[in-house]
């Protein structure tokens, strides 16, 4: 037995110096690791949220079980947007310490962004039984009731903590915003005013408030010029207080940025922006900001460089590539083979094949034509346009695209063109505007063949103005690019002629002055509602003659291509809301060919009022067309259609015939239709 232990116990003696070589190498690898950590928390505190991700996931890897590194390595992945992993390490810490509110205050805020509302409340309320003055809980409460769009909970909760701690700042903050996002503006301004009081040398309080002043600037600045322009005043001194007291604060300089723009000092803009990108590096919406403040400033060449910079950050931002198409066509008009050009338009090419296969012709042809417009001598894009005009059976203009090949490409198989040319050629020849002898899409109006067009006056105002108490949208100036691209789109229709006033309408009074100048029949305005999934545009077809709303259409799109998808149906709805109407251009007995067709959207059997030319009319109330009943001269049933032109048959009302060429025809109203079926069966 002695001798057993002494065996051990030399054993023992012999372990000493490598347990106390282990013991020095953890305590080394514990310094190490704590080191590590706290320059993970460095990079979190400077907002390099990426590096100190790196930082804590390399701590976890030495100590996997580092709950304070877990919760933080989830907090930076929370900042960053990688939800569902931050969620995943939250649970799994408090698998660790069940009771860690920290934890629970973090995957509630997780919880919110993701939309689980009902599991983060769980969340929280338990984190309350654990500890039930947290503060930091109730501040995420109240945050998921105001998501939630529960304001009157989130305000009894920011009250019941000013009841423990009345001079917590952001308590106030709080509730300044709560209002703010109730549209209650003047109640707000009291609760940031009173933060700032508080704590006067906080570069936070002072950017609430001028935020806020900000938002008050918005809210007047249609009914109250004067009042708005001291509120953009005070926006402005409160963000320059902020940067006296912190001048490395990017959040002054957005303000200053958002003053600027809406009131088109856009040199001042141009450099708050610059300050930005300094303090936060490259961002999409910012590089877009400065290619717009550039572009609005006159210089295309640095707006070209801003937007393709974003572009290749965000590359399905359809505003910035709009814009920077814009620029390119621009600056580079005359040039054929220009890289950047050819580029933007192949990106178009390959959407139109993309809808062309989904069957989706109008998106089809629209992205064709912008893909043409930048590659106009692209051969395989014309004929891929020719050819879905030959799909859509407008072989009359078929015919024209296959012509203009000939004469703008270059390394074309002219030998094909011109056999289809012929062979189509045939089919036309024995079409319905051939029998009549005129065509359809000819533009020289000395030629016997030529017929006049009938349009429809449309101005689209860059007027999709907010509802003045917040920037409903990103990217700045979006309605500039909203109603550019909805004006491009409402040309393709034959109907339609588009106008589109650069300068921007702001108050419903100027649109009116505006298209009363331009002696338009509508005009267009709206609003428009942008986040970072979606696009909400309420839009309103108005009376060119008194301002009347003639129609008020919505769309709300989500995903890749929401402007595009936007901007097509709100076309296609304006289009159909718009009266058909055209002209009798030629006649024979009781034929008569009238100047709008299947792309105006006539069908057989439809029946128009003839109407004496002169004789359409505004009515004052409504703004409608109408005519006085003395001048109607009858009517006519659309017999036959074809592209551009239809024929009729038309009977006189009176005694005598009176129509003639160049009267006017007006689609009847169904219910007018069906009120002269009943008068005829009571005759019968």
């Amino acid at each position: 037995m002695n001798r057993i232990s002494a065996r051990t116990f030399t054993a023992f003696f012999l372990l000493i110096p490598l347990m106390l070589s282990l013991f020095v190498c953890n305590s080394e690898a514990q310094d190490n690791v704590i080191k590590q950590f706290s320059e993970g928390l460095v990079k979190e505190a400077e907002g390099d949220y990426l590096s100190a991700i790196f930082v804590f996931q390399d701590v976890l890897k030495i100590n996997p079980y580092f709950f304070d590194a877990k919760i933080a390595l989830a907090r930076c992945l929370f900042k960053t947007g990688n939800l569902g992993e931050s969620e995943r390490l939250l649970l799994e810490a408090l698998k660790q310490e069940r009771n860690n509110v920290a934890a629970r205050n973090i995957l509630g805020r997780v919880l919110i962004s993701q939309k689980k509302f009902k599991e983060a409340e769980e969340v929280f309320k338990a984190a309350l039984e654990i500890e039930p003055v947290n503060i930091e809980t109730k501040y995420g409460l109240a945050d998921l009731y105001r998501a939630k769009g529960d304001y009157k909970s989130a305000i009894s909760l920011y009250n019941e903590i000013l009841k423990v701690y009345p001079q917590e700042v952001w308590t106030y903050i709080y509730l300044g915003n709560s209002y703010t996002e109730m549209k209650q503006l003047e109640r707000a301004g009291g609760f940031f005013r009173k933060a700032v009081s508080l704590d006067s040398q906080s570069p936070w309080t002072h950017i609430n408030l001028a935020r806020h002043y900000y938002q008050m600037g918005l809210k007047k600045s249609g009914i109250e010029p004067a009042a708005s322009e001291k509120f953009f005043d005070a926006a402005v001194y409160e963000a320059e207080t902020a940067l006296h007291i912190e001048n490395r604060t990017p959040e002054a300089y957005k303000i200053l940025l958002s003053v600027y723009f809406f009131n088109k000092d856009y040199k001042k803009a141009l450099d708050a922006g610059q300050n930005i990108l300094k303090l936060r590096g490259e961002n999409y919406l910012l590089l877009y900001d400065i290619g717009l403040s550039y572009e609005l400033l006159g210089n295309p060449k640095k707006a070209e460089e801003y937007y393709a910079k974003a572009l290749s950050k965000r590359i399905d931002d359809e505003i910035t590539r709009f814009r920077l198409e814009n620029i390119v066509l621009g600056l580079y008009s005359h040039s054929l083979s220009e890289k950047k050009k050819l580029e933007l338009s192949e990106f178009h090419f390959s959407k139109a094949r993309f809808y062309l296969d989904k069957n989706v012709m109008k998106k089809a042809f629209l992205q064709y034509k912008r893909a043409v417009q930048l590659d106009p001598v692209n051969p395989e894009q014309r004929l891929e346009l020719a050819e879905l005009m030959r799909i859509r059976h407008s072989y009359e203009l078929y015919l024209y695209e296959l012509k203009e090949i000939i004469r703008d490409t270059l390394d074309i198989d002219t030998i094909d063109i011109n056999d289809r040319i012929e062979i189509y050629a045939s089919r036309v020849s024995k079409n319905l505007a051939s029998s009549w002898r005129v065509e359809q899409y000819l533009e020289d109006e000395n030629s016997p063949d030529f017929i006049p067009r009938t349009k429809i006056s449309v101005a689209v105002f860059d007027g999709f103005i907010t509802d003045n108490i917040y920037e409903n949208f990103l990217h700045k100036r979006l309605s500039m690019t909203l109603s550019e691209m909805l004006s491009q789109v409402l040309l393709s229709y034959p109907k339609i002629e588009a106008f589109h006033p650069q300068s921007e309408v702001l108050t419903r009074q100027d649109a009116l002055k505006k298209a009363r100048s331009l002696g338009v029949d509508y005009y267009i305005t709206g609003v428009v509602e942008e986040k970072e999934d979606s696009l909400k545009v309420m839009l309103n077809l108005l009376s060119g003659f008194n301002g009347k709303v003639q129609k008020t259409l919505e769309t709300y799109f989500t995903g890749n291509d929401k402007l595009f998808h936007t901007v097509v149906s709100l076309a296609e709805d304006i289009n159909t809301s718009i009266p058909l109407r055209g002209l009798i251009v030629r006649m024979e007995g009781d034929r008569a060919l009238i100047n709008i067709g299947e792309s105006h959207g006539v069908k057989k059997d439809m029946t128009f009022h003839i109407i004496r030319e002169g004789g359409l009319k505004k009515n004052p109330e409504t703004g409608d067309y109408v005519f006085d009943p003395n001048v109607s001269l009858g009517s006519l049933t659309v017999t036959k259609v074809d592209e551009m032109v239809s024929e009729g048959v038309y009977t006189y009302s009176g005694l005598y015939n009176r129509v003639n060429m160049y009267d006017n025809v007006m689609l009847k109203a169904e219910e007018e239709k069906d009120k002269e079926a009943g008068e005829k069966n009571k005759k019968q």
